[in-house]
């Protein structure tokens, strides 16, 4: 790219390549349509040529039939100037020439002359091809001139439009100081880039803070979901009957955790995590034990709609990380000794455990019944009648989702 180029406003760049880029494929345009409408010309001058033939032919019969050659001469001469015809030829049935005119093409056409059904002469026509490329000259040069006009109207409108785009760049300039031994150039972007080298930026970044990379800490509960029958289903079921299984599985994963604002993660073989925190209206422990129990819900509705099990068990704990977001390699390396204690809640029966810690906060201290804890898990026995029509109505409405 030439450099004056590159020192234009954004508003001329603007303009000029799209003028130029429209302008090339309206040639290019004009160029094929020329190319196929060559042929058509053609024809047409060939028409035109075949009539004035005809035209020449009986204004010949009288002179030839009076044996006039001066005078059959002078009507072959005359259709010559008008154009169309390049070569006139007149010759008896034995080829001698009676009287001839202009030269000859390769393009022509024999006319027998009869008089009182008798073949007194040949009439050749010479075509020419002259006022078929007048006709092609001049659509070539009408619509390169339409082209021109339609690339200069998309370049202005291009520059109305970049012009836009330069006042934006130009009140940005404006905001970065210039030092005294800088010289802004017509360019918008390259002033701004002028401007910004000349500034110190090394000390600016020395000056960051690095806090946003850090972990969150935040209050955040997980429930460690054990897929127990697809334990037994890798073994039995053939690979696209597996998949439809762990598909539907993983429906039922989605809709429980997206409803109660959690994600999704494959901690383990055969575990999933739904992680929960804080939010301005539920606490992150109703979160993880609504969307848990609504997830063994939607599991039992789809074993009684079906013939495969879907068993699955679950486990809530605490965790002072978020793990499993952006910026969260610490918290994940951190939460994974968690993952292990408490998958040994699974060594027990039950199908929904929770930590110890959880048990004295809500909604566990308000309705909920709890069992003994066991190695540091309690699990769920008991739920409020309120809780359950809610999850109840939220499986029904999420099952007919899944259909």
């Amino acid at each position: 790219m030439p450099e004056y180029f590159k020192q234009l406003p954004i508003r001329l760049q603007l303009g000029i390549a799209t003028a130029v880029l429209t302008l090339i494929a309206s040639l290019t345009l004009v160029f094929l349509a020329t190319r196929s409408t060559q042929y058509i010309t053609s024809e047409q001058a060939k028409v035109v040529s075949v009539t004035l033939a005809e035209q020449l032919s009986s204004q010949v019969n009288l002179a030839l039939l009076n044996k006039d050659n001066l005078a059959t001469s002078a009507i072959l001469n005359r259709s010559i100037r008008e154009g169309w015809i390049q070569g006139a030829t007149l010759s008896e049935p034995g080829g001698n020439v009676i009287a001839k005119a202009g030269t000859k093409t390769d393009a022509h056409q024999t006319i027998p002359i009869e008089i009182d059904g008798r073949v007194l002469a040949q009439l050749r026509i010479d075509y020419s091809d002259q006022m078929a490329s007048h006709l092609r000259s001049q659509q070539w040069w009408t619509l390169s001139g339409l082209a021109v006009i339609i690339a200069i109207a998309m370049g202005a409108l291009a520059a109305q439009i970049g012009r836009l785009y330069s006042r934006a760049l130009e009140s940005l300039k404006q905001q970065i100081p210039q030092l005294e031994d800088t010289t802004d150039t017509a360019n918008e972007i390259r002033a701004i880039e002028t401007r910004l080298r000349a500034l110190p930026l090394d000390l600016l970044a020395e000056q960051v803070d690095l806090d946003p990379l850090r972990p969150h800490v935040n209050q955040t509960v997980i429930s460690l979901v054990s897929l127990d029958a697809l334990e037994h289903y890798i073994a039995t079921l053939n690979e696209e009957s597996l998949e439809r299984y762990t598909q539907r599985l993983y429906q039922c994963l989605r809709s429980a955790a997206q409803l109660y604002g959690g994600k999704i993660h494959v901690v383990r073989q055969l575990c999933v995590a739904m992680v929960f925190s804080d939010q301005d209206s539920r606490r992150a422990t109703t979160a993880a034990s609504q969307a848990s129990l609504l997830l063994q819900m939607l599991c039992k509705k789809q074993e009684d709609a079906g013939q495969l099990k879907y068993q699955v068990r679950c486990v809530l704990g605490q965790s002072e990380l978020r793990p499993l977001e952006e910026h969260s390699f610490y918290a994940d390396l951190y939460v994974q000794n968690h993952f292990d204690q408490l998958q040994q809640a699974f060594e027990q029966s039950e199908v929904l455990w929770i930590e110890h810690s959880l048990c004295d906060e809500a909604p566990f201290n308000e309705g909920y019944t709890l069992g003994p804890i066991i190695d540091g898990y309690a699990a769920i026995v008991g739920i409020p009648p309120e809780t359950l029509e809610l999850l109840a109505e939220q499986a029904d409405q999420a099952h007919r989702k899944l259909k």
